[in-house]
């Protein structure tokens, strides 16, 4: 019959995880074709020790069971299994609770674990009779059709998971799995050659995530909007089989497909949010313990997880491998020992693969098997089968993700309980989402994301400012803040590329889909320019390797025998992250609301996961083989930033708290918002930016074995600390305007494109090094060839303008003025010529490079400057012709030896060449406060090659400019339909005692960080007017005693410093030359030449303008008893010091060249002094 066949494999499953279950009355009823159980309770302590979860359920239960079994049609109809309302609770295993359950729950288990010993006997007893009109190879057909058609459906799934304050739900209402045909159509289907396929789809309905904070008694007192409310989406999965026999399969594909994916997280749920996501981080790295293993059972693994050989199928129980061709789900998770946890999530997510394919289907027919053929299977196939490949996707149409501020509201009655009230404030919206992830066994596993399109806007009011509210007309264009890669209109299907979901992939063609698990081949392949392709917005790839260093590859994991060697693990993991074209916008909106995200999401007092482990002395000798690192690199495609003039100002109620501090509590009042247009800003762009960090993979457990070595290697030290690479390439800024139509004028560049680099690098937990003043903290090196600045002097007026209107209520409160002169001679329109052209001063700096060290005991810092040259640009009257004037100002390196004599105008001198020393170089060492320096004083090298000045006149006109005088507008002003449009507040709105708005009550902890202040407004006929919160702010003035005091004790700690320093001074001669009349550089000089303009004008101009030269002496310097260093040092450097006297200041100095003054030119006969 084949009742005797199908019962015992259903009564197994059911058994197994079902308290209280007569398996009588289960097998009466099975053999009536229905099964309807309520009330049930399931197994906990049997679910955690099969899921091996580093969660602990408290409590699971299934309110109503049902079977259906279709005996008579059992070849052609599939087993229906459902489950009415479902709800488990979960919470975070600790060390606490494992040893509590291991002395409270030691009874169930042994209870649990002996009734699986005897019911593995009832099974072969249920399994003894046999039909002879039903062979063996029909049977496990049957079987197979059986299990691979049963229809799963859940209704009502609840599953809670509990921590600290924190409760997250997860609802389904209906969940169902059937398998479907190649046209991913329902159907009843069996695995046939030559496609060797199954697939089943998941169809979720109504999913939603609830996300709610309870308080000290556990009890949830304001439920929190949903973060996912009602979502609907479908899984498709597809398993591929290398012959009809398989048990399990070679390829899984598991792949979820989202049309609409909308989320909302509120203030409150914020940083619950954040909390869970550092949770999957640290149950993947392995920084939570997992499950406990059994009783007596000691860990023998490695303490630092690379060095673990633990792998699957290693530590198998040799007397085990025959019962079956795959090890069973107890026997997989069995592989590693106590510490198979600290390898990670992806340990424990890999050993669920059996399970999730039917392993025990396996099992069952290899019982059969075994029963009719009398034998067991070769045991050789035990260490011949190779891991499946697991590929898992979710794919998202459209998302976005809305942020909420919270505020409480009472009812009108006394007794009345307190309501919740939302408010939109920002959101989040994504295009073409892609995560995939692919993996075979733990050698290899590999993460891609990706993103079509990304953008975020301003919603609503943010702090009392209502901005963006409905009947503010304001466009969607003002709202967009932040723009990424593009649209889906525009790229297509691609974030689907050979997916499940895509019809052009190989499994929905019947080809067999082929996958790159070699590292190598894998960079390859998928490069930032095919993400990008694929994408356009952002693109991430996450690889992790796991290879032998005996030489086998990542696939070839099979057991050592007694006689070999154990090798060494060698991992590694690459993060590549690339974003695509990025616009952003920070405006006031845009600012304050992400500022305030930020105050939210740091208002919480949880504590960090981590789990730091010692190394043993073995393991530090393996150490000098290889050590893993995490490498990511961050790479930024075409970044614009613009930073606008901030059009209301609330940020002293947010920094304090972003800062740790607490902001100033009274009294406040709200701004009322006021658009300004044209609205200048200041843009940066970048051509692309390379970001680089490594770090080793095991930090804790790595600097607590090398800190304890008293001399350890350079290789172990280098490892131990976090290093970084920047580069930056094409980088250029200017300034801006967002004019009346919401679009930006052409660029108008501050600083022309440069590229430049740093790196540094930081040790791993300082606290370990203390001890160690030998071993640098830090060390940071910045390398920047050429850089240039050019402004007109209205050009930095307004960015004075722009920087003040972001910091006026942090430091005096004045409200910043905007004048109408100012933006026209900034933004000229096109065509049209000011009256007196302003002239543009411009720097730039050479070679110049940068070195920082800190050690425990001391800092320092080196560094060279190769040149400097400033110039002023004057541009040429039209109605002659001219062409722009350069006019030289300052020159260094210069040879100023001999210009403070004449003769130096007739001599030919060669410009200065390129391998001129550099124009500064400097050596600094600062020790830090304690004992063992309190007598050591600071170290000063420095030399400075000459320097050349011209104070021309064209440098007093650029600093003595003031835009003309006409109307000025405040900050706060909106514009009339003229050029640049004023607009005067009311009297009542720019007075300091107008009426403060309301203070809505609120259960937000950080709620103080949210109480906004009332900008003030003024108009020209009135004075300016303090904020009230400078005014709330300003303290008492302390008494001249007091600053009398601070000033003695400044002045005693400055002079006690200066006579412990140890000074070495070269400083060459500078020469200023001050003209009584512009000095252009004439075309034949190279720019910036100073000498070389000034004999130019003297030999070849008919009437040069006077000029007074003043040449200083060069002056040296040398602390009495210090022998000359060059002025460059290896960092660190040690200095030797001279006992000296106590109290005793002795310095040398040395004056080579006198001061002198001359007058140019010599040709005149009478000189004016």
């Amino acid at each position: 019959m084949l009742e005797s066949y199908v019962t015992p494999l259903l009564m197994s499953y059911v058994n197994k995880y079902i308290k209280n279950l007569k398996p009588t009355d289960l097998q009466l009823s099975l053999w009536g074709g229905d099964v309807v159980l309520s009330k049930l309770d399931l197994k906990l302590d049997v679910l955690e020790q099969e899921l091996k979860l580093p969660f602990t359920f408290m409590s699971g239960h299934i309110h109503e069971l049902r079977i259906h079994v279709p005996w008579t049609k059992l070849g052609s109809e599939p087993v229906v299994i459902t489950i009415n309302t479902m709800e488990c609770i979960l919470k975070l295993r600790d060390g606490a609770q494992d040893d509590h359950e291991s002395g409270s729950s030691s009874t169930s288990r042994s209870v649990s674990d002996s009734s699986k010993a005897v019911a593995k006997p009832r099974r072969l007893q249920q399994a003894a009779p046999s039909d002879p009109d039903l062979p063996p190879g029909y049977v496990q057909s049957l079987i197979r059709r059986v299990v691979n058609n049963v229809n799963i459906v859940v209704n009502n799934l609840i599953l809670k998971y509990v921590e600290d304050d924190i409760v997250l739900s997860v609802n389904i209402t209906s969940a169902e799995c059937y398998t479907v045909d190649d046209m991913w159509d329902r159907a009843f289907m069996d695995i046939t050659a030559p496609e060797l396929v199954l697939r089943k789809v998941i169809n979720f309905a109504d999913c939603t995530v609830c996300l709610d904070k309870r308080n000290a008694s556990g009890k949830i007192e304001f439920y929190q909007d949903p973060l996912l409310y009602k979502c609907s989406f479908r899984t498709r999965l597809h398993f591929t089989y290398d012959n009809i026999n398989s048990k399990i399969p070679s390829v899984i594909k598991i792949q979820t497909m989202v049309e609409s994916l909308k989320l909302s997280i509120t203030d409150q749920q914020l940083p619950m949010f954040i909390r869970i996501l550092q949770l999957i981080i640290a149950l993947y790295y392995g920084e939570i313990g997992g499950h406990k293993q059994g009783d007596g059972e000691e860990g023998t693994g490695h303490p630092l997880g690379f060095l673990s050989c633990d792998l699957t199928g290693l530590d198998v129980d040799m007397e085990n491998q025959g019962t079956s061709q795959y090890p069973s789900t107890d026997l997989y998770m069995q592989s590693g020992s106590s510490d198979e946890a600290d390898q990670g999530w992806v340990s424990w997510a890999w050993s669920f693969v059996p399970a999730i394919v039917g392993t025990e289907e396996k099992s069952e027919d290899d019982l059969y098997q075994q029963r009719e053929t009398g034998g067991t299977p070769n045991s050789q196939q035990q260490h011949t089968h190779k891991d499946p490949i697991v590929s898992i996707g979710f794919y998202c149409t459209k998302a976005s993700v809305t942020f909420k501020l919270t505020e409480t509201q009472s009812e009108s009655t006394y007794y009345s309980p307190q309501k919740v009230k939302s408010r939109e404030v920002l959101c989040l919206e994504q295009q073409g989402i892609t995560i995939e992830v692919l993996m075979m066994g733990e050698p290899f596993f590999n993460c891609q994301i990706g993103f079509v399109g990304c953008r975020a806007l301003c919603l609503k009011s943010i702090m009392g400012v209502r901005d963006f509210e409905e009947n503010m007309n304001r466009s969607e264009e003002d709202a967009v803040f932040f723009v990424c890669g593009d649209s889906l209109n525009s790229k297509g299907m691609t974030y689907l590329t050979n997916s499940l979901f895509d019809y052009r992939s190989p499994e929905n063609n019947g080809v067999r889909a082929e996958f790159i698990l070699d590292a190598s081949n894998h960079k390859e392949t998928y490069t930032e320019i095919a993400g990008m392709q694929r994408f356009g917005a952002f693109y991430m790839d996450y690889l992790y390797t796991m290879e032998s260093s005996s030489g086998k590859g990542p696939q070839d994991f099979s057991a050592p025998s007694m006689e070999e060697v154990v090798p060494t693990i060698q991992e590694t993991s690459v993060k590549r992250l690339v974003v695509g074209p990025l616009d952003v916008r920070l405006h006031s909106s845009a600012v304050h609301r992400i500022l305030k995200m930020v105050t939210c999401a740091m208002d919480h007092e949880y504590e960090p996961y981590c789990k730091p482990q010692r190394a043993t002395p073995e393991v530090i000798s393996s150490l000098e083989e290889f050590i893993p690192t995490r490498l990511t690199c961050l790479t930024l495609l075409q970044v614009s930033v613009t930073f606008s003039m901030a059009e209301f100002n609330l940020l002293h109620t947010l920094m304090p708290v972003i800062m740790g501090r607490k902001a100033a509590q009274g009294p406040v009042n709200t701004p009322v918002f006021q658009q300004v247009r044209p609205l200048p800003s200041v843009q940066f762009q970048v051509e692309r930016v390379n970001v680089e960090h490594s770090v080793p993979m095991y930090a804790p457990e790595l600097v607590s074995a090398v800190s304890g070595l008293s001399q350890p290697s350079d290789n172990l030290l280098h490892h131990c600390y976090a290093h970084v690479y920047l580069k930056v390439f094409g980088f250029q800024a200017g300034m801006t305007c967002h004019d009346s139509t919401g679009s930006f004028l052409p660029l108008i560049p501050i600083i022309p494109s440069f590229s430049t680099a740093l790196y540094g690098k930081l040790i791993q937990m300082p606290s370990y090094w203390s001890k160690r003043s030998s071993v640098p903290i830090t060390e940071f090196i910045f390398e920047l060839p050429h850089f240039t600045v050019q402004a007109t002097r209205a050009q930095t007026l307004l960015l004075e303008v722009i920087c003040q209107s972001w910091t006026h209520s942090m430091i005096n409160g004045n409200p910043v003025t905007l004048s109408e002169s100012l933006l026209s001679e900034v933004y000229k329109a096109r065509g049209v010529k000011s009256l007196g052209p302003s002239p543009t001063l411009e720097g730039s700096v050479q070679n110049l490079e940068l070195k920082f060290c800190s050690r425990a005991t001391m800092k320092c810092a080196s560094g060279t400057v190769g040149a400097v040259k400033v110039c002023a640009r004057t541009p040429g009257v039209c109605s002659c012709g001219m062409k722009e004037k350069l006019v030289p100002l300052i020159q260094g390196p210069s040879d100023t030896k001999e210009l403070h004599i004449s003769r130096w105008l007739n001599e030919i001198r060669k410009p200065e060449s390129l391998l001129a020393p550099d124009l500064l170089a400097f050596s600094v060492l600062v020790p830090q406060q304690g004992d063992d320096c309190r007598n050591s004083g600071a170290v000063l090298l420095v030399s400075v090659q000459g320097i050349a000045v011209n104070v021309d006149p064209v440098f007093c006109t650029w600093l003595l400019y003031q835009p003309h005088r006409g109307s000025s507008r405040q900050q706060q002003q909106v514009c009339n339909p003229l050029s640049f449009p004023l607009a005067k507040r009311r009297e009542d709105e720019v007075s300091i005692g107008s009426t403060p708005l309301a203070k809505q009550p609120s259960n937000q902890a950080s709620d103080y960080a949210s109480s906004p202040v009332k900008t003030k407004t003024v108009t020209e006929s009135r004075p300016l007017s303090v904020p009230m919160k400078v005014m709330l702010d300003t303290a008492p003035a302390e008494s001249w005693t007091t600053s009398d005091e601070r000033m003695k004790e400044l002045i005693a700690q400055v002079w006690d410093a200066v006579k412990r320093l140890t000074l070495q001074l070269e400083v060459q001669s500078c020469c200023v030359f001050l003209p009584n009349d512009s000095l252009p550089s004439p075309s034949t000089i190279i720019c910036g030449d100073i000498p070389g303009t000034v004999r130019s004008w003297y030999h070849n101009q008919a009437s040069m303008p006077g000029t007074l030269v003043v040449c200083l002496p060069q002056i040296s310097v040398l602390s009495a008893g210090h022998k000359y260093m060059e002025p460059i040092q290896e960092l660190p450097f040690v200095v030797s010091r001279p006992i000296l006297e106590e109290g005793k200041f002795s310095h040398y100095s040395k004056t080579v060249t006198s001061a002198a003054l001359s007058m140019l030119p010599l040709k005149l006969t009478t000189q004016c002094f």
